[in-house]
């Protein structure tokens, strides 16, 4: 007799009571394991029209042509689930007969089933039932060492345990995995310190250029204030050397002012009566003139030493105006020489 594994729907021998003819696959002839109709009625497995239908496109009971879209639930389920079947682990002993309804919730909680150990790499199967007993003595449950040391071991490897090799072992694979963190940390401390390393030269380079540039601008303000330094030192000689000529001027100014003024009557009638016996008579008319056009050449110097006086207050000039100012002070000298020597004519006569 197959299995049920090698089959498709349910064995018809292991059901209690009369089966309807109507409730049995077309393909398997077994009853019913979730049940599919064709438009013309007859009924399969889900499983078993499947694999009919991967080579075939016509109903195995009456050739008809089918596909699995026309596929419907069965309408006579109620009928099938209603049918009583015994427990498919009889063979062991499981006396229980359900509902087909039922039938999967029970084989989930037989204890006549066969099961899995639950210990890892345990190859053994036993009843439910007998589980229990079983795990209490398999060779691969594991507990903690008896003696301390941490580990947990399955029953085979207690007699073949040394917990000092053991310790010695974890110990060695924790400082070869402490030794390759530490080596990983120590690249990745490399790497940033190159990179830190490369910043720094490349901004003391950025340093070093803004320092010479800042010693190339230091030295030509240093050039600049000396400069002005000596065109000052200059403008303040030349005020020095202004002022002392006007105060030499106006001295004379002042001398002459005076000698004109206690002897106004007697020296034009001795210079009328010198110039009536020595001139010509159209001299004459020019000697009379003479005095008054000394007198505004006077007056015209003055003018010329205030109006320089002033170009010099305006600020220091830059080398072409030194030297002309050196040109201009020589003028201002010459002019004085000349004012002074008119004067003791003046005062001669």
């Amino acid at each position: 007799m197959e299995t049920h594994s090698q089959r498709m729907g349910y064995d018809l021998e292991r059901f209690v009571g009369y089966v309807n003819e109507g409730l049995l696959c077309c393909v398997c002839r077994d009853v019913l394991e979730r049940p599919l109709q064709a438009p013309c009625e007859h009924a399969y497995c889900s499983a078993c029209i499947s694999s009919w239908l991967l080579h075939h496109h016509s109903c195995p009971e009456d050739r008809l042509p089918l596909d699995v879209g026309s596929l419907k639930p069965l309408y006579m389920r109620n009928d099938l689930n209603r049918l009583q079947i015994r427990c498919v682990n009889a063979g062991q002993g499981c006396e229980v007969v359900c509902s087909l309804e039922s039938l999967h919730t029970h084989e989930d909680e037989c204890e006549f089933a066969f099961i899995s150990c639950s210990n890892t790499g345990c190859p053994v199967r036993v009843e439910r039932r007998g589980l229990e007993a079983h795990l209490s003595e398999c060779n691969f449950r594991s507990r903690e060492c008896p003696n301390g040391c941490g580990h947990t071991l399955l029953s085979i490897e207690q007699s073949q345990h040394n917990c000092v090799a053991e310790l010695r072992t974890e110990v060695e694979m924790l400082r070869a995995e402490m030794l390759c963190k530490v080596e990983e940390v120590r690249r990745e401390m490399e790497s940033r310190l190159d990179s830190q390393r490369r910043h720094m030269v490349q901004k003391e380079s950025q340093l070093k250029n803004e320092v010479e540039e800042l010693k190339g601008q230091l030295s030509r303000v240093m050039c600049d204030m000396r400069a002005l330094l000596g065109a000052e030192r200059l403008r303040r000689q030349e005020l020095a050397e202004a002022e002392l000529e006007k105060r030499e001027l106006l001295e004379l100014l002042r001398d002459l002012q005076l000698t004109r003024s206690q002897h106004p009557v007697e020296q034009a009638a001795r210079d009328q009566h010198e110039e009536d016996q020595q001139t010509p008579g159209w001299e004459l008319h020019t000697e009379l003139t003479r005095h008054p056009a000394r007198k505004a050449s006077l007056h015209t110097s003055s003018l010329s030493l205030h109006s320089s006086q002033a170009i010099n207050v305006s600020g220091p000039p830059t080398s072409p105006q030194l030297s002309e100012g050196a040109r201009k002070g020589g003028t201002r000298s010459l002019t004085l020489d000349c004012i002074k020597r008119k004067s003791r004519e003046v005062t001669v006569i």
